[in-house]
């Protein structure tokens, strides 16, 4: 009994702190967010290398000092995304459905979910998270993930995310079983584009001008049913965020991977062009494909 108490007390002292740091208005989230990442830059953590070798390589057309402007601007959204996630996560609809200030392309994506199944395209932009809330109005969706190591965290996180009725799927051949039903009968599906792949589910195509390998599995997705692809951000303003919805080339539903993948990948740079500075440049996105990370 004793070990089972212990093994669950962390999840506990995580479930009281996220409601702790709920309690916080949104301006001193951010106020604190910018501390940290104050911190960061002055002690020149891994995040804030990876996000300045990132910037230089992807644009070198910037002075150095724009460059590192850049930079530091990122490292606060990347740290606001952390702060603003406790609320996110646990408070109520109304607070949270107060913070969407306005949303682009509405229109498209209810067409798109009357006509068939939707992927949505969800790049590490802004703050994707609070975009579970901004759905629950509007439909249910669907979304694999790799499972993490402490089964009650993982169920935590699953339990917050989930709370306004979207599914979580493992990385599982049932979870993937799952996630075709859901495809075939017309749902939303969503999926993180731009992580590292791993394995040899990829291929080589272009980010910003520089060769990068990108992950296949939305083209996967879209080989498996008859679906219309968009992408979706939440912009962070001020009070709260601007969610845009972009539709995407055709050439995504290209048969062949190489296509797809690079019309998936001009998608995220239209993304990326909407404030460069809230894209999550702490990645070591070009591993493997660029010996920029000393």
């Amino acid at each position: 009994m004793a070990s089972n108490k212990h093994r669950r007390y962390p999840v506990r002292t995580v479930r009281v702190l996220l409601r702790v740091f709920a309690l916080l208005p949104l301006r001193v989230s951010r106020g604190c967010a910018a501390f940290v990442a104050f911190l960061a830059w002055r002690f020149k953590t891994r995040a804030a290398r990876t996000t300045i070798q990132n910037i230089a390589h992807c644009y070198g057309h910037l002075t150095p000092d724009d460059q590192l402007k850049l930079a530091r601007e990122s490292l606060r959204h990347t740290a606001s995304t952390v702060f603003e996630m406790p609320a996110v996560w646990t408070s109520s609809y109304a607070r949270l459905s107060r913070w969407i200030k306005q949303v682009h392309g509405e229109t498209l994506l209810k067409e798109r979910i009357k006509n068939g199944s939707v992927l949505l395209i969800l790049p590490h932009f802004g703050n994707w998270e609070v975009l579970t809330t901004y759905m629950h109005s509007i439909a249910k969706y669907s979304c694999m993930y790799s499972p993490r190591r402490l089964y009650e965290l993982d169920e935590l996180i699953n339990q917050y995310r989930g709370r306004f009725g979207s599914e979580f799927l493992p990385l599982t051949k049932p979870g993937f079983r799952t996630l075709l039903g859901r495809i075939k009968a017309g749902g939303v599906v969503v999926v993180l584009p731009d992580q590292v792949p791993e394995g040899g589910q990829w291929v080589t195509s272009l980010f910003l001008g520089r060769p990068i390998k990108t992950g296949t599995f939305p083209h996967a997705l879209l080989k498996r049913g008859d679906m219309k692809a968009l992408t979706m951000v939440a912009v962070r303003c001020n009070g709260g965020f601007n969610v845009h919805l972009q539709d995407v080339d055709e050439e995504i539903y290209a048969s062949e991977a190489e296509p797809s993948v690079k019309a998936l990948d001009r998608a995220i740079e239209r993304v990326v062009e909407l404030d460069p500075a809230q894209y999550q440049w702490e990645y070591k996105r070009f591993r493997g494909s660029a010996e920029i990370y000393r």
